[in-house]
């Protein structure tokens, strides 16, 4: 595969997961990779396994850090032709909070149809975890983008493709936060891609569907248990499978796609 020979690209939250899976099929599509990363060593050991790799630790939250980062890529590698918004948290504290409720209310419908324990997920989430998730997933699009779009603008030609999720589709129970950014990832996207097209950049997001985290956390917990068990396809989403959708959409196979939301997710979401 050589459908990104030549290009340059930088995918932040690279290190690890979902990340680190673009970061591969990427290269093997013959593009030159800055793997841009809270962590200076996931960064490193990513890209220490491709052929063209650049290791680059950055906090997507602070602009300037972005705005760097996009500096040095130019700098070492050359012309900026593919940005990947990947970079995300989750919210240790508030899924551990959430996720025994969770569980108690599947208890409870299984056994009498009905849930009666309140998740309390909104009324406990803090105004700092709130907008910590923001920052990282909404916020971080935003910089991600303005600063790719400043260099490959003035060139006529550039791909940007943003992270979203199934939860800023249709909303994830007891994941206010994260459903909130996501979506605005999608809403975000729609509009810059609409103004951006007419500059020769193409803009477009995916969602993937719950993806199976056993490579980082090991065995599945009841909750991916249950998640792949309502998954039409019958098994949870891989690295890969979203990597795929993200290299397609960097590749001129994906030259009319404008603003588009592609979701792996196994039949979970049909209508996007």
């Amino acid at each position: 595969m050589s459908r990104l020979a030549g290009t340059v690209v930088a995918v932040t939250g690279g290190g690890a997961g979902i990340g680190e899976a673009i970061c591969r099929r990427l290269a093997a599509e013959g593009a030159a990779v800055a793997v841009l990363d809270l962590s200076a060593d996931a960064a490193k050991r990513t890209a220490e396994i491709l052929e063209r790799g650049l290791a680059l630790p950055v906090d997507v939250s602070d602009s300037a850090q972005v705005d760097d980062a996009v500096a040095t890529v130019e700098r070492e590698l050359g012309p900026l032709g593919l940005f990947v918004n990947n970079a995300g948290a989750v919210g240790l504290d508030h899924v551990q909070r959430v996720t025994p409720r969770l569980e108690r209310q599947r208890d409870e419908r299984a056994a009498d149809g009905r849930a009666t324990t309140p998740l309390e997920a909104l009324v406990r989430l803090t105004d700092e975890e709130w907008a910590s998730l923001l920052a990282v997933h909404l916020n971080g699009t935003f910089y991600g983008t303005r600063a790719a779009t400043r260099v490959m603008a003035p060139r006529g030609r550039g791909v940007i493709v943003n992270m979203a999720s199934i939860c800023g589709i249709e909303g994830c129970t007891g994941h206010p936060h994260y459903s909130a950014a996501k979506a605005g990832i999608l809403g975000f996207t729609r509009s810059v891609s609409k103004e951006l097209i007419v500059q020769g950049i193409r803009v477009n997001a995916v969602a993937p569907g719950f993806i199976d985290t056993r490579r980082l956390k090991g065995a599945l917990g009841p909750g991916r248990v249950a998640e792949q068990a309502r998954t039409p396809a019958g098994r949870l989403g891989t690295g890969d499978d979203v990597a795929g959708a993200v290299a397609f959409l960097a590749s001129d196979d994906a030259a009319y796609f404008v603003g588009a939301t592609l979701s792996p997710n196994g039949g979970l979401v049909t209508a996007v």
